[in-house]
């Protein structure tokens, strides 16, 4: 893991995950590439035989406003970090579109976002900007939220141990060696995933053994639920935990309006930091 993009729009809940973020990276001297993007850049609309146009001026002061921003976040991260392994980006343009881009070219290892979250209409029409680059970029996203710690001891970690949570299990193997931590393994049972314990207890066993994550401990629901997410955020309060840790599929389109996304959904209403892992 050698570099952290960190987008910002310069809100508190953007300053939280930057502190993350810089507390990550001192532990493994990653880069962290600190980014804006600016989609309110202008442009020029043909109407007919006439024009929309802009107020340059405008623009010239929120340009000027995000450098001024971004030299003072540059200084203030400079002082915990060598210069070499922070710098700052100003790119234009839709945002989802930006940050999968930067992530592909700048090989970026992991995203560190501020998330408010979103519900109801919003989240159904819109979502959030984190849960949309969790669907479409390569690497893990970690959805800072209020009030987070700098330290991820207590880790939740709901999962199906189905063969293709290997890369979860994977990247938890990762964490772990960077950050320590104790992981609880949450099997949720629900009518259509139903399995004995001796079935969990072999799944499990079977992919610690091929990943190699070692301080874990596995809980299962004794009773059937439909609504995971309540129950996620439920064991998560019982063990006090600091972090939670899913795989993603990344579906989208008709896939992800018919099937969903446990996690998007986690992301969009938990109280604590989610880690976004994508299993594809």
């Amino acid at each position: 893991m050698k570099k952290i993009l960190v987008p910002t729009d310069f809100s508190d809940n953007a300053r939280q995950a930057l502190d993350v973020a810089v507390h990550v990276a001192k532990k493994i001297d990653a880069e962290i590439v600190l980014l804006h993007v600016n989609e309110q850049i202008g442009a020029a609309l043909p109407v007919s035989e006439y024009y929309y146009t802009y107020d340059r001026s405008i623009e010239e002061k929120y340009l000027n406003m995000v450098h001024e921003n971004l030299e003072k976040l540059l200084e203030e991260v400079a002082a915990e970090l060598d210069n070499k392994n922070v710098r700052t980006s100003v790119i234009g343009g839709p945002f989802s579109t930006i940050i999968e881009d930067v992530v592909k070219t700048e090989g970026i290892d992991l995203i560190v976002m501020g998330t408010k979250g979103a519900s109801g209409l919003k989240e159904f029409f819109v979502g959030s900007n984190t849960e949309k680059i969790v669907r479409i970029v390569n690497c893990p996203v970690l959805a800072v939220h209020d009030n987070a710690t700098l330290e991820f001891k207590t880790i939740v970690v709901p999962t199906t141990l189905e063969s293709d949570q290997k890369k979860l299990f994977e990247g938890l193997r990762d964490w772990e060696a960077i950050f320590g931590g104790k992981f609880f393994l949450l099997y949720i049972n629900n009518p259509g995933a139903y399995r004995n314990d001796a079935d969990i207890e072999a799944r499990e066993k079977a992919l610690l053994e091929s990943t190699g994550l070692k301080n874990v401990e596995i809980f299962k629901t004794e009773t059937f639920t439909l609504n995971e997410e309540q129950v996620i955020f439920d064991f998560a309060k019982e063990h006090n935990a600091d972090l939670i840790v899913m795989g993603t599929h990344q579906r989208r389109g008709l896939s992800h309006i018919l099937l969903g996304s446990l996690t998007e959904d986690t992301i969009n209403h938990a109280a604590i930091p989610v880690l976004a892992i994508p299993l594809k």
